[in-house]
């Protein structure tokens, strides 16, 4: 597990997932949905 302060801002890793997808050239369409009960 990490650290506490490490879990308060899910929009920052989201973020630099997405960065790194679109540099590597990886894109998805507007038919991209959400899944919210995916497991872990």
């Amino acid at each position: 597990m990490p650290d506490l302060k490490l879990c308060t801002d899910n929009a920052a890793m989201i973020a630099s997932a997405g960065y790194y997808n679109y540099i590597a050239g990886k894109r998805d369409n507007l038919s991209l949905n959400a899944v919210p009960n995916l497991k872990l």
